[in-house]
């Protein structure tokens, strides 16, 4: 199998790190709790100079790129630990500095410190925020307490009621929950079935490896991720209709039928997002940290380089042309084009770099062959149908 064909992609979604600090102290933080630890060196959160400089420096590259419009990624840490007042002139900044170019206003938050008024914000500025959370009271308190060890999920669950509302559906991104094996998935799944979310993202706990997620120290050859997705799976593929978006399961479905665009964890697309820290560093995906230190820092910041020049470099040029990463096993298995390898940080180890299968390879080989398996046999059965 050869490489596909790929050509630079302009950076269309920009993940500001507004704030660099965090009322939560999750014990899988790929941010605070792996083996870099630049927060430290960070402003606590972005100054209104670099808010205007990042808004010239997206008008400058939409322009370039003839983009009409680009996603701007509230992020952190916690955003909205900075309170309204400060990310009303943020906004306010970045779109003066930036006429060219309709911004789409976007954020990800812990929820803690959602509430009515933040919601009313978000109406002004059409500003839409997806949930991190991990589960019912019990899954969700194993790793997300705060800095006293004290549970935050009261809080949590008032930010379900107001996204989950009439009024905040349109607001709300979808919920973003790490996966814990200890969880019960059907479990996990009712619950954030019952507040009916646009979208739900398990998310794989950060790992690689030298430094193994939970379940995968051993035998790498087992597949407890898949099993506990696969559990989800089917209750959801069964659903008629399915008004929740799981995009792992959505994203396996799509690329196997033939597209060729995905979320950033799956296919061989190239990236089209860049992230830029409070201090105005411009840098490759931030989950890159748990790997080792400094290993999204390209060098640049946007006071003395541009976009077009965090483009070419060559850790961004990397992720465009992703064939080129990949190990010879991957390059040879018939899966790629839909697992495009694993996603790049769980991957890695000091001997090799990103040049392995994923930490996660046997988990996603059971879990594409399922799904495809089941669209596959329900193709067939539609097919055979209509030829009757």
């Amino acid at each position: 199998m050869g490489p596909p064909l790929v050509t630079a992609e302009p950076f269309k979604s920009f993940i500001c790190k507004v704030a660099s600090r965090c009322n939560l102290d999750c014990d899988y933080c790929y941010v605070y709790r792996h083996a870099d630890q630049s927060w430290r060196r960070q402003p606590r959160r972005m100054s209104m100079a670099t808010a205007a400089k990042l808004g010239s420096r997206i008008n400058e590259h939409a322009q370039a790129h003839h983009m009409s419009q680009v996603d701007f990624i509230l992020h952190g840490g916690e955003p909205l630990m900075l309170g309204l007042d400060y990310l009303r002139e943020l906004c306010t900044t970045v779109t003066r500095n930036a006429p060219d170019v309709r911004i789409r206003w976007n954020g990800q938050t812990n929820g803690t410190t959602y509430t009515p008024e933040v919601q009313e914000f978000c109406r002004e500025w059409d500003m839409s925020f997806g949930l991190s959370m991990d589960g019912p009271r019990v899954a969700n308190d194993r790793h997300r307490l705060d800095h006293a060890g004290r549970s935050m999920f009261d809080r949590l669950e008032r930010a379900l009621e107001l996204l989950s509302s009439a009024d905040g559906r349109r607001l709300w991104g979808g919920i973003l929950a790490v996966i814990d094996l200890a969880n019960d998935p059907l479990e996990t799944y009712s619950y954030f079935r019952s507040f009916n979310p646009p979208s739900i993202d398990f998310l794989l706990p950060l790992g690689h490896h030298d430094h193994r997620p939970p379940g995968k120290e051993g035998d790498l050859s087992a597949t407890p991720y898949a099993d506990w997705l696969l559990e989800i799976f089917d209750a959801w593929y069964a659903e008629r209709p399915q008004p929740i978006r799981i995009r792992r399961f959505r994203d396996i479905i799509a690329l196997y039928l033939g597209a060729t665009r995905s979320s950033e964890e799956w296919g061989l697309q190239p990236v089209d997002f860049v992230v830029v820290e409070t201090n105005g560093e411009i840098q490759a995906v931030d989950t890159l940290k748990v790997t080792y230190p400094n290993a999204c820092d390209l060098g640049m910041n946007i006071f003395t380089h541009s976009f077009d020049a965090a483009l070419v470099s060559p850790m961004v040029h990397a992720r465009q042309q992703n064939w080129h990463t990949l190990s010879d096993v991957c390059r040879a298995c018939d899966l790629v084009r839909v697992c495009g390898g694993g996603y790049f940080p769980q991957r890695y180890s000091r001997a090799n770099g990103f040049r392995n299968p994923s930490v996660y390879c046997a988990d996603l080989m059971k879990l594409i062959r399922v799904v495809t398996g089941r669209v596959q046999g329900d193709l067939l059965r539609i097919s055979a149908q209509g030829a009757r």
